[in-house]
This record gives C-alpha cells, sequence and structure tokens, in this order.
C-alpha cells in the first residue's frame, strides 16, 4: 500500500520549521541591510540616475519637436522648402516659431536707439498691404481661395464710364494717366495678380490715400466708416492738426467701409518671419516638493537595483536552506539565470521598447495638434514600471521549470496548450505594460519565445528527485 503522507513535512527534512523561521528573518534583515546600503550608494547618483532615465524621453521628444516643425515649414511652403530648413531643422536641432512684429515699430525702435541707421526707411503703421484684401471660396470650386485685388481693380477700373459720383470714382480721378491705363490693361488681361503688379497696384492705393483731400471730397465727407464714432474722432483730430499717419488711418477706415467684399476690417500692419531656437525638453512640476520626492524615488530605485544581486542571493540561499545536500547545487544554476533573464527584461525595455512606444504615443498627439509637457514625476514612474514589468515576466522559464520539477505541469501539457500559453500571455502583458498596444507586443513576442525556452528547460536541465515525492510511492 502507498505511504500515508507525514502530518509535518518539515520531519526527516534537512530543517525543522523553526530553522526555517529563523533563516527567513536572517535572510530577511540581510535583504534590508544590503536594500539600505544601495539607497545610501543611490543618494549620491540620484541626479545622474534621474539623468539616465530621461534620455530617451528626451530622445523621442526631440524627435517629435523636429519633425513636427519640418511638417509646419513644409505646410508654410506648400510642400517644397528649401533643403537648408531641413538640413537646419534635422542636423542643427533648431525649431523656426512664427513671430508677427509690427514693421513701423521696429524701424522706430532702431532709429530711437541707432540715428541714420535705417536711413530713409519708413513703414507707415496704416498702409495698405496685401493682408488688407479680402480672400473669399471661388465659385468654381469651393476648396480654392480668390484675393479679391483683381475685384478692386475692375471696380475702379469700370468708374471711366461711370457718370454718378462715388467713393471709386473719386479714387479713380485721383490717380495718374498712367495709373489709369495700367489698371485697365489688369482689369482687360482677367488674371489674378502677379506678386509684382499686386505691389505696384498697393503702391498706387497708398500714393493716393496720403493726401488728406480725398477724405475731405463730398464722396468721402459723409461715409462713416467701419466705426462711425471712431471715424469722427479721426476727422476731428485731422482738423486740428495735418498728420499722414492719423490721414491713412482715416483712409482704411473708410475704403474698409465702402467696399466692404472686397476689404476686410482694418488691422494692425504685422510681418510675419522666423524665430529660430535649439530644440528643448523641459520637464514640469506641480509643487514645490515633487522635485524632491523624485529625488528621493530615484535613490530608493537605484538601491534596490543596486542591491537586486544581493537580495535574489539570499531568497536563493534560504530556499537552499531547505534542500537536500544533492539538490543545494542546482541553486547556483538557477540563481544566475534569474537574475541575467530579470536584467534582460529591463534592458530590453529601457533599450529598444521605449522608442516605439513614445514615438507611437506622440503621432496621437500630432493627430490631436495636441501640445506635450511632460511632468517629471509621471514619466519616472512610467519608466521604472515597464522595466520593473518586463524583468518579472521574463522569469517565464523559470516559473515553467519550478512548476515542472514539483509535478504540477508535464512538458507533454506545456507542448500541447501552447496557444492557451500564447493567450494567457498576451493578457500578462497587457496588463504590465501601458495602455497601448506597441508595448503590450513588444513584452508578448519575447515571452512566446521565453516560452518556448522553458519547455527546452524541463527538457534538458538536471533533475533531481524531490524529497516528498518518497511520502507518496507505493511500498516494495
Amino acid at each position: 500500500m502507498a505511504k500515508q503522507p507525514q502530518d509535518d513535512l518539515f520531519e526527516g527534512g534537512s530543517m525543522s520549521f523553526g530553522e526555517h523561521l529563523e533563516e527567513l528573518r536572517i535572510c530577511l534583515f540581510r535583504s534590508l541591510f544590503g536594500m539600505i546600503i544601495g539607497c545610501v550608494i543611490g543618494l549620491y547618483a540620484a541626479d545622474k540616475i534621474v539623468n539616465f532615465f530621461q534620455s530617451p524621453l528626451e530622445k523621442a521628444l526631440t524627435k517629435h519637436y523636429l519633425n513636427r516643425a519640418l511638417k509646419e515649414v513644409t505646410a508654410d511652403f506648400k510642400g517644397s522648402p528649401p533643403e537648408e530648413y531641413k538640413t537646419t531643422i534635422i542636423d542643427g536641432h533648431l525649431i523656426p516659431e512664427k513671430m508677427n512684429v509690427e514693421p513701423s515699430q521696429v524701424i522706430a525702435a532702431i532709429s530711437g536707439a541707432y540715428p541714420g541707421l535705417t536711413g530713409e526707411a519708413k513703414a507707415a503703421a496704416s498702409s495698405f498691404i496685401p493682408g488688407d484684401f479680402k480672400v473669399v471660396e471661388s465659385s468654381f470650386d469651393k476648396k480654392s481661395k480668390v484675393i479679391q485685388d483683381l475685384a478692386f481693380v475692375k471696380l475702379l477700373a469700370d468708374q471711366e464710364q461711370a457718370k454718378t459720383p462715388s467713393p471709386a470714382r473719386r479714387i479713380w480721378q485721383s490717380l495718374s494717366e498712367e495709373q489709369q491705363k495700367q489698371l485697365k490693361d489688369w482689369a482687360k488681361a482677367d488674371k489674378p495678380l502677379a506678386a509684382a503688379e499686386q505691389s505696384q497696384f498697393l503702391a498706387m492705393l497708398n500714393e493716393v490715400t496720403a493726401k488728406k483731400e480725398l477724405h475731405e471730397a463730398p464722396e468721402f465727407a459723409k461715409l462713416t466708416g467701419v466705426d462711425a464714432k471712431a471715424t469722427e474722432a479721426l476727422r476731428k483730430e485731422l482738423a486740428e492738426k495735418d498728420n499722414e499717419d492719423t490721414t491713412r488711418r482715416l483712409y482704411k477706415s473708410l475704403i474698409a467701409g465702402a467696399f466692404g467684399d472686397q476689404f476686410r476690417k482694418p488691422q494692425v500692419n504685422l510681418v510675419t518671419f522666423y524665430n529660430w531656437r535649439p530644440v528643448k525638453v523641459r520637464y514640469q512640476v506641480l509643487n514645490a516638493q515633487e522635485a524632491f520626492m523624485i529625488y528621493l524615488k530615484a535613490s530608493l530605485v537605484s538601491g534596490i537595483v543596486l542591491a537586486s544581486p544581493w537580495i535574489f542571493y539570499q531568497i536563493w540561499i534560504f530556499v537552499a536552506a531547505g534542500l537536500y545536500p544533492h539538490e543545494k547545487n542546482q541553486v547556483f544554476l538557477y540563481l544566475p539565470i534569474s537574475m541575467l533573464l530579470f536584467f534582460a527584461g529591463a534592458s530590453l525595455a529601457f533599450t529598444f521598447v521605449f522608442q516605439p512606444v513614445l514615438d507611437f504615443l506622440f503621432q496621437f498627439n500630432e493627430g490631436l495638434n495636441a501640445e506635450f509637457d511632460p511632468r517629471i514625476g509621471e514619466w519616472l514612474s512610467f519608466v521604472l514600471i515597464l522595466p520593473l514589468g518586463f524583468g518579472i515576466s521574463f522569469q517565464l522559464p523559470l516559473v515553467m521549470l519550478f512548476i515542472n520539477r514539483l509535478g504540477l505541469v508535464s512538458v507533454e501539457l506545456f507542448m500541447q496548450q501552447w496557444r492557451m500559453a500564447i493567450l494567457i500571455i498576451f493578457l500578462v502583458a497587457m496588463v504590465l505594460t501601458p495602455a497601448d498596444p506597441v508595448s503590450m507586443l513588444l513584452m508578448a513576442i519575447p515571452l512566446c519565445g521565453l516560452y518556448v525556452l522553458g519547455i527546452a528547460m524541463c527538457i534538458w536541465m538536471p533533475q533531481s528527485r524531490s524529497p516528498f515525492t518518497a511520502a507518496y510511492e507505493p511500498s516494495a
């Protein structure tokens, strides 16, 4: 008959239950002592450790900022930016930021600080510029835009045959014969004005509107402009003192009000240019003590990592204390394998996983036009959890070997249930990784390979007899 199992499994073993507890206490104390020493060392290197953990995010963010800047410049140049812009952005790590500046104020500031430097250069704050013309949808194609400069040219050219006084006719009569001929040629060509032609037309318009006689004419005297109160205030100011800039402001308001279909409401004249700045990643904190807590967290984590070989060794020493002499040799075989798998998983996460995961997540930020301001506390938690999850999950071969040696699962069952194993691997990877498919796949695929490695270890690793199996074997 088969022998009945003993009530005390420690009976006849190498150690009693009390001795096991004492050995556990000693191993825990040694592990804690080693971790404290590691944390003390980590306090002196916490800043370097934080910088080390920040490097993957800095690389990914730098790439993200440069790609976004290149897309914006490509859009500004309508798909074909100069090659020098691409080189400056990608190789020089410089980001162009569009800035709007009022030229009149710039010239005035430079002239005040450095008299004579700007010479006779002038930029009237209220001159007509290309941006003053309205841009409307094309009647033929709703996706295309049409600038209303040609429409205003045709309106003025039609005034040659007009008999009724109007603001448009008054402007036409204020032009020279040569200017009138040029307007008729543009209107007859019936083509959008080229950049040079538009500049020439605006020069004509600004020349005419620089004279106060125009707004004193009967056709303009009764116009209220865009804002009646503002127009009246400008008229009173000109009545007291003649000023060219005030005259231009008044004309701009009057013409925008009279020809609202061609001109937008008066705005400040601005010039857009690029301001190049070096790309720089900045991290955000929400309170004053967060940076200090991050420093302590980094020292704690670094201490655990530094002390991990010693902690693993103490764990296996505790396990070996309850084994028979011929089984203890296997501890020195499994311990380095366990540590190697842990560091392999953590290194894989830090070296090969962070970059594609961050690139994948930043693509959604670009799609939503969202600005990402990384918080160092959240990033540090992310960068620590992911390698830890990889290191723990990479213990899969040893777990398979352990339950096989206990007789719970046979090698044949491992091989038969490989489909179920893959499903479980993907579920575990989903739990141990952030909420994105890239990190889940990058964990699950190596684990599938480790599952095959676990089967191989169950077959080829040395197998010793369990001390408890004799209690269940039938007697001779």
